[in-house]
């Protein structure tokens, strides 16, 4: 004869298989037949049925753990925190449910931005634990990995790092170096030292992680975690990140026998470091090869691929490849609709190339998106809007437009002016306006003298040989033009001892 105790725990565990059920599709992604189930879970307690505690703890933290998962902030809430009030009463032998319920309700509010909620119920668990001496390393592990990733979104680093590193040591005691959660916990710890500019502890925490994954002859992980090394060691080492890299490469060509993003992530890697080093060439080649991984899993207007056009386009241009550059930059531009910022190095490359072309039309059209792009952004008062207004100047100067360029020039001047740390820029426009002065219907040598000679002032300050010589040289011409014997002198004395200098060194 079935007794009344054991009809009861049957339904129970009835009812907690089911929602172990609910929970493993919840966590695999699996939609089949969820939300039906989570509706049929809310009728049952709307019905105030005659269920037990452990039932409706069951059942609200499932519900809780759905609602986490579709993003509903209010219904994931209101069931964490009702299936927590229950969980005090819930035996022992469901605590993983009530450490889980916990977890969730933490992660939930923090995917909200509720920090300080997210911790206090952290902190109310560990008590939990606590007075229950609970020794589940693995259980603890989760916790102050929950906790160190709050501590780093409210920018407590030092705290952060700590929690984290508890975390680890946890995980370590509960399961092997090479357990999923260690490398998940690793690259948070990671990531966190490259924050605060801590790269040879971050480079420590993945050295022992590849000793693991190599021991027990991983291969994929292993490639895995080169790849991460090298990263980290672009902060620290090129030629070393670039010896890192191509091990990976290596490794992950045999693996994956074609294609693979994370090939493709390394060699773009390696285009960075051949671009900082100045090694223009090899980084081409590289953005190429890249471009060509990133193809086949991208189409053409992915960001990924709009970026490496630019980075092709704006490094050819460093080595005089004009008309590679202008191929890969009007590709790039027809497909960076989507990418304000990055369509506005396409514009303003685009814009250099065709003044150079003598294009002078097309020019324009490309500088005057430049800077209506930059005034919706807020940024007219800046050095690059400056400096466009510059380019066009110079372009009405190239076709003999004066009164156009001694517009443009004055406009940069005026931004230049607001603006610190500009002084090459401000020198130059001074120099630009004196011929302009000169030249345009109503010369006005007076104030072309006034313009050279601040402009000059100010480029002697910049320490700029090269300008400098050539400034000095615009301004000798100016006063041998306009018969000025006394100011000739003294430029010309200045050239003389510059030469001076020159000829001892």
């Amino acid at each position: 004869m079935i007794t009344n105790l054991e009809l009861d725990r049957q339904q129970t565990d009835g009812m907690l298989s089911l929602c172990m059920k609910v929970r493993e599709q919840i966590i695999k992604d699996s939609t089949s037949g969820i939300k039906e189930k989570i509706k049929e879970m809310e009728g049952l307690l709307e019905s105030k049925g005659e269920y037990s505690t452990r039932e409706r703890f069951f059942m609200l933290s499932t519900m809780a753990k759905y609602y986490r998962k579709a993003s509903n902030y209010d219904k994931g809430g209101n069931y964490s925190r009702q299936a927590i009030r229950l969980s005090k009463e819930i035996e022992d032998n469901y605590i993983e449910l009530v450490i889980d319920t916990y977890l969730d309700y933490a992660a939930l509010e923090s995917d909200y931005g509720q920090l300080s909620n997210a911790r206090i119920e952290l902190a109310k668990l560990l008590a939990l634990l606590d007075s229950k001496n609970y020794q589940d390393a693995y259980a603890y592990g989760a916790i102050f990995s929950r906790l160190g990733k709050v501590a780093l979104a409210e920018e407590n680093m030092e705290s952060g790092l700590t929690q984290l590193e508890k975390a680890l040591s946890y995980f370590h005691k509960a399961v092997p170096f090479t357990h999923p959660i260690i490398a998940q916990t690793i690259d948070i710890l990671s990531d966190a030292y490259i924050n605060m500019e801590n790269y040879t502890k971050a480079l420590e925490c993945h050295q022992q992680l590849l000793k693991a994954y190599q021991e027990e002859k991983d291969k994929e992980a292993e490639a895995r975690t080169l790849l991460k090394i090298g990263e980290i060691q672009f902060y620290m080492d090129l030629k070393q990140a670039r010896k890192t890299l191509t091990q990976a490469i290596k490794h992950m060509d045999e693996l994956y026998k074609g294609n693979h993003l994370d090939i493709a992530k390394a060699i773009l890697m390696l285009a960075e470091i051949d671009e900082n080093m100045g090694s223009f060439p090899r980084a081409i080649n590289y953005y190429k090869q890249a471009l060509g991984q990133l193809t086949t899993f991208y189409d053409d207007t992915h960001f990924m691929i709009v970026y490496i056009y630019s980075k092709i386009g704006t490094i050819s241009m460093k080595i005089f490849k004009l008309n590679e550059a202008k191929k890969y930059l009007e590709k790039g531009l027809k497909l960076a609709t989507a990418f304000p910022r990055i369509r506005q190095q396409y514009l303003y490359a685009l814009g250099k190339i065709y003044s150079d072309e003598k294009s002078y039309d097309k020019a324009f059209k490309m500088f005057k998106e430049f800077l209506e792009r930059l005034e919706q952004e807020g940024r007219k008062k800046s050095i690059a809007y400056g400096n466009t207004l510059q380019a066009i100047a110079f372009n009405y100067l190239q076709q003999e437009k004066i009164e156009d360029a001694f517009s443009y020039y004055n406009e940069a001047l005026a931004i230049y002016e607001t603006l610190p740390n500009c002084k090459e820029e401000k020198g130059l426009t001074l120099i630009r306006l004196a011929y302009c002065y000169e030249n345009k219907e109503e010369k006005n040598v007076n104030k072309a003298e006034s313009c050279y000679e601040k402009g000059f002032k100010i480029i002697g300050k910049v320490h700029q040989p090269e300008l400098f010589e050539e400034a000095l040289a615009g301004i000798i011409e100016f006063f041998t033009r306009n018969h000025n014997p006394h100011k000739l002198r003294i430029y010309e004395d200045k050239f003389v001892k510059l030469q001076t200098r020159k000829a001892t060194f």
